[in-house]
Order: structure tokens, then sequence, then C-alpha cells
């Protein structure tokens, strides 16, 4: 068991926060376009600066609700949201657009595109290597009720974390779903490298 630290040198979002980040999150909606390219945010908003103006708005997409749930149930209510390192197109009228489209699940061979719950924060820049490759900052976990705390912490943690640390923290964060009512099953988790990618509960 690894003692966990805290996390305000790793996420900058306090959990008595969460209120009034809740009430900065604005509903992005979808500008499609048959050049838009999966996981390609930064190129799609370049493209759209240069095919008609305006700028980039760095912030977080607000993107799956957990844990997984394996059934069908509804209670109790998720613990946590995922937060990922995101841009969108601001137009010269100042509005923001969702210029990248999404996966379909089950079906990487398609895409979508569909409006974003989104977070603007100008310190979330992108650390950019080259016109066609860039460095997100890490996965932010952000609780919606207290009992999703101490999950969220942990998942940041693993979030940042590699190899067994990594996955003891997965671990602990799993076993923590218990307290709230969960049924933990399993972790699932993709990695790139030394880097870890998106992390998943699973729970009944």
């Amino acid at each position: 068991m690894i003692a966990v630290d805290p996390i305000s040198d790793i996420n900058p979002f306090r959990q008595d926060e969460c209120g009034s980040l809740q009430a900065g999150i604005i509903s992005v909606s979808a500008y499609p376009w048959a050049e838009g390219r999966v996981g390609k945010c930064y190129i799609n908003v370049k493209e759209m600066i240069r095919r008609h103006g305006g700028g980039l708005c760095y912030g977080w997409a607000l993107t799956d609700f957990g844990p997984i749930r394996r059934s069908s149930r509804h209670d109790p209510p998720p613990l946590y949201r995922r937060w990922i390192n995101h841009v969108v197109w601001q137009d010269h009228d100042g509005r923001l657009w969702e210029v990248t489209p999404i996966a379909v699940i089950d079906d990487h061979s398609q895409s979508t595109f569909t409006s974003t719950d989104f977070l603007p924060d100008s310190q979330a820049t992108f650390d950019i290597v080259s016109d066609e490759e860039w460095l997100t900052r890490p996965s932010r976990y952000v609780a919606l009720r207290p009992e999703g705390v101490s999950v969220a912490r942990l998942l940041t943690h693993a979030q940042h974390a590699t190899g067994d640390i990594r996955n003891s923290y997965l671990q602990q964060a799993l076993e923590a779903l218990r307290p709230a009512g969960f049924q933990p099953r399993e972790w699932k988790g993709e990695f790139i490298g030394e880097r870890t990618g998106s992390l998943w509960l699973i729970a009944d």
C-alpha cells in the first residue's frame, strides 16, 4: 500500500472548488466539417483559424462519469468525472466551437461531431513539439460529491505515476468505491510508453 500525499502540486482544482468549477462549465456546440480529424484538436483548430480567423481557447473537456457500471443501475450516482486537456476554436465574435470529431464507440473507423462540456482555462496550454505533435497536460479527476473525493485523488495520482506505483494507486482507487456503495470489479488503462493515457474503474 502506498501512502497518498496531498495533491495540491498535481491537481490545481481543490475538491472544495467543485461547485464553482461546475458553474464555469459551458456547452460548446459542434461545428461539423469534412476534414476534421479524430484526436487532433490542435490541428483542427489551427486549420479553422487559417480558414476563418479567430483563435484558440484552451481548457478541459469533461468526459467520462465514473465509475463505469457493468449493469444499467442508476444508483448510487456517479462519484467523479474525467477532465481531458483540450482546445476548441474561438471565432471572430468570441463564440466557441467544437471542431474535433470523436470516434464512434465500437466502430473507430467512423466518427461523429457532438457538443462538448468544456471549462476554459488559459493556463491549460499544450507543449507544442511540431505541427503534428504536441503534449497535453495529464487528465484530471474531479469529485462530483463528497464520497468521490478520495477516489478522484487516487486516480489523479495514478495519472501521474508509472509501473507498480501507478497500479497500486489504481487498486486503491478501486477499493475506495466500496464505502460509496459500489461493488468494485476491475480497473483498465491505456498506456503510451511511459505516459498514462485514459484510466477507468469498473464496478457494479
